[in-house]
């Protein structure tokens, strides 16, 4: 397993109990969301000694233009921003981490929604998989608290399926899931193997 998953694994397992959410049908607000991902930049500070801040980081717009250049493409981003149009998009989570690790950026997408809707889902992925192609280098996690390793198998399943973007850095992308408090992570690739 990668060094920089390895670390974000110990950092989340050294979340207390009292900062995920109390039932497993809590609706997920705006506060428990943020307090979790403090606890995680603590934690992983905590570890590495390296930078974190929060973020609400979407591809730049020149290179979405770029990027929806030819018409399959332009389409492709038009089906994904449907999916997301009535959302307040969540802030994405960086952590540019000390020297010794192998990717030195960590782009990190955390979610604890109990129902994770499929085109918040394939946004994300799509964002994953964009920002680590044009931050070379760099990986990209997509952390899910809530849901279970087949559900989440499935949607990565469904987001090939549909012809959404792969990018050239994919392997550098990962999944962390657990599904709530008491569960291990199971980490699964960009595919959703097991790694």
């Amino acid at each position: 397993m990668n060094k920089s998953i390895q670390m974000l694994v110990e950092a989340v397992n050294m979340i207390p109990r009292q900062f995920y959410p109390k039932y497993p049908n809590d609706n997920i607000s705006e506060s428990v969301y943020e307090r979790l991902v403090s606890q995680l930049t603590i934690r992983y500070r905590k570890l590495t000694g390296g930078y974190c801040r929060t973020e609400l980081l979407l591809p730049p717009s020149e290179n979405i233009q770029k990027f929806a250049y030819t018409p399959e493409n332009k389409a492709m981003i038009r089906k994904l921003a449907t999916g997301i149009a009535s959302l307040v998009p969540k802030p994405t989570f960086l952590m540019e981490q000390v020297s010794e690790l192998p990717l030195p950026v960590t782009i990190v997408e955390v979610k604890m929604d109990h129902k994770l809707q499929r085109g918040v889902f394939y946004w994300d992925f799509f964002k994953l998989h964009f920002l680590v192609e044009q931050n070379r280098g760099s990986c990209g996690i997509y952390f899910i608290i809530n849901q279970d390793v087949i559900s989440v198998q499935k949607k990565i399943s469904a987001y090939y399926e549909r012809g959404l973007y792969t990018s050239l850095s994919a392997e550098n992308i990962f999944f962390l899931i657990k599904k709530d408090y008491n569960s291990d992570i199971v980490v699964l690739n960009y595919k959703g193997e097991s790694s």
